[in-house]
This record gives structure tokens, sequence and C-alpha cells, in this order.
């Protein structure tokens, strides 16, 4: 089975092509330097970006296959969760080649595919990931953050999510009232390494809660009020310091709800993806608290799979796909901007 994959949830255009849960090629395109400036995601460059780009994409992610459209049996595409007006250009496009080369039809739910995106395979076969069941699975990115029981593949409970801020959000945002770039996270990341991450005392919002969701608003609105009123000198003099200091406080929130939701579902593998996965330093914390917890660990094996991408879309695609799971009617289908598992 060939999958020819497309993903426009947000700021990046991409499409993949994957022989069964081999990965054949997944090209990226950025637009991460369109919306520096603004700080953040604008809708409208967006749309404009993925409309330009989407079709060369497309071309590309074939040519690397060495595939054309008539090799491909299935188009898969991300339906949501995500930026609507994203969303938009990447299911019309899937429609349409659908419809236009008489090809199967899948629509894919964003999250399901970072969870997944642990299980891709290279040309070779490799890595081989066996997942036990119950898993334990933690998305962790700047649009979602979420704890989530797989019970097997298809099958999935959100145990705990965040309820404001995502944490990669967060990480911006405290990057942003430093007078830092965007995206903020790699950014605290190189910063961090040579700070003090006792330097503020920041909260871990409901740690204390029996519950295994997050809160990241209440620790960005005690870092702004520390730091509001201190002149842009001393800002600029404690940069390693302010970024160690709220970098630790939000993987700590991470890790305290984790480490809760392992020892109360005891799943026989975690699994973690997303953004955020790209912190070295988040990574060996969570290697650690598997080693703690005698419970295997799954990460993403290639950067690249961390944040956005359509491979993790075509792996979704695939189980999809032996579960016979098409869509019916090509012309109904439509992006569900707030699409839960």
């Amino acid at each position: 089975m060939k999958i020819l994959a497309i993903e426009t949830s947000c700021d990046d255009t991409c499409a993949a092509v994957l022989k069964n849960d081999q990965l054949l090629s997944n090209v990226i395109s950025s637009q991460t330097d369109l919306h520096a400036k603004w700080g953040g995601v604008v809708p409208d460059i967006a749309k404009r970006a993925h409309n330009e780009r989407i079709e060369p994409v497309i071309k590309t992610s074939l040519k690397r296959a060495h595939l054309k459209m008539e090799d491909i049996d299935v188009i898969a595409v991300t339906l949501g969760p995500g930026l609507a007006i994203a969303l938009g250009i990447g299911v019309n496009k899937a429609k349409e080649m659908a419809i236009k080369y008489n090809k199967k039809l899948i629509g894919v739910n964003h999250v399901e595919g970072h969870i997944l995106v642990n299980l891709i395979k290279n040309k070779e076969g490799k890595p081989d990931r066996k997942i036990e069941f119950p898993a334990l699975a933690m998305t962790v990115s700047g649009g979602h953050t979420k704890l989530v029981l797989v019970e097997k593949i298809g099958k999935y409970k959100v145990i705990g999510e965040t309820l404001d801020d995502a944490a990669g959000e967060a990480l911006d945002k405290a990057a942003k009232m430093m007078g830092l770039g965007y995206p903020g996270g790699p950014i605290l990341e190189r910063l961090a390494e040579k700070g003090d991450k006792n330097y503020l005392k920041l909260p871990r919002p409901l740690s204390n809660q029996k519950n295994f969701d997050y809160s990241f608003s209440g620790l960005k609105t005690s870092f702004y009020y520390q730091i509001k009123d201190w002149p842009k000198e001393k800002i600029g003099q404690n940069l390693a310091n302010l970024s160690a200091t709220f970098q630790d406080a939000v993987f700590d929130s991470l890790l305290i709800k984790f480490r809760k939701a392992i020892e109360f579902y005891k799943p026989k593998t975690l699994l973690v993806s997303g953004g955020v996965l790209a912190n070295l330093e988040l990574r060996k914390r969570l290697r650690k608290l598997a080693k703690e917890t005698k419970t295997p660990i799954f990460m993403p094996v290639k950067k690249q799979f961390n944040t956005d991408n359509a491979a993790m879309i075509g792996i979704a695609a695939y189980y999809k796909a032996l579960r016979k799971e098409f869509v019916k009617d090509k012309e109904k289908l439509d992006r569900n901007p707030r699409l839960g598992l």
C-alpha cells in the first residue's frame, strides 16, 4: 500500500509518501520566517503560503519517493485539530486529488499522528518498535499538551490536557516577554544551558491536584509579574537565568503529571512526541523518568518527526487503512479545527 499524506494544520506545508509503515519521503516547507516578525502565526499569511507551496511540496515528495500519482493507493490528510484556514487548504487539495485520480481517501486526527509517529520505519524497516498495551502517550507542542491512554492503535482516551496554554505556547510567550524571537522554545533551550533554574520561584500549577490536567497560564502570569518592572538591561543580563527558570517550571509541570499517570495506569509502554520534544533537556528527563518507573519509552527518532510533518499523518492513515476506515463520500469531507481524539 502506497500512501500520499498531506499536513497543513498550522504553519508548515507538508507532504510525505509511505509504503505501508515505511517512509519513502518526507517534505516540510516551514513558514517560520514569515511569521517570526509578528511573534506568532498569522492566519492569512499561513493560508497564502500553504496555497503557494502545497503543489510543489506534493510534487517533491512524490519525486523523492520515485513514484507518480498513478502508483499511489491512498491519499491521507489532516482534518484537525488545527488552524481552520490552514486545514482547509490541505483538505481541499486531498479531496481534489482523490477525486481526480480515483484514489481512496482517509482523514486523520493530527494528535493521533503525533502519537503514532514513533512507529514510522525507514526503507530498511528500522526501527521495528513493538508497543505493549496499554500505552501512555504524552504529546507536547505549541498547539496542544495531552496525556492519552492508548488501549490499542485506534482506541484512545484523553486522561489529561492543558486547560489553557499549551506547553510550547507558554515557552513562546515567556520568550516574547524577554524580548526574544519566535519561536521561543529553541531560544530558551540554548540560553537555559548556562542559567540557574532556581533564579526565580515559579509555581507548578495543578501539581497537587489528583487529576492529570495541565495549566500554564498561571505560571506565565507569575513570571510576567516578577519581571514586568525590570529595566531592559536587567532582563538582558539575566536571560540565561530567566530562561532556565521558566523552562524548568514547564518541564517539571509536565513530568509531575506524567509520573502520576504512570503510577495510576501502570502502562506497559510510554510514547512521547510533539514539537517541544526537540528539547534535549526534556528528552533527558523523560528517559530518567522511564528508567525510574521501569517502563519502556519511545520518542521520535528524527528531529523532523517532533514538529508537524506529513509522515505522522501517513503512519496514522496506514493503520486506519488496515481497519478499512476510508472516506465514503469524498466531496463531503471537511476540516474540523476542534477535532477530538
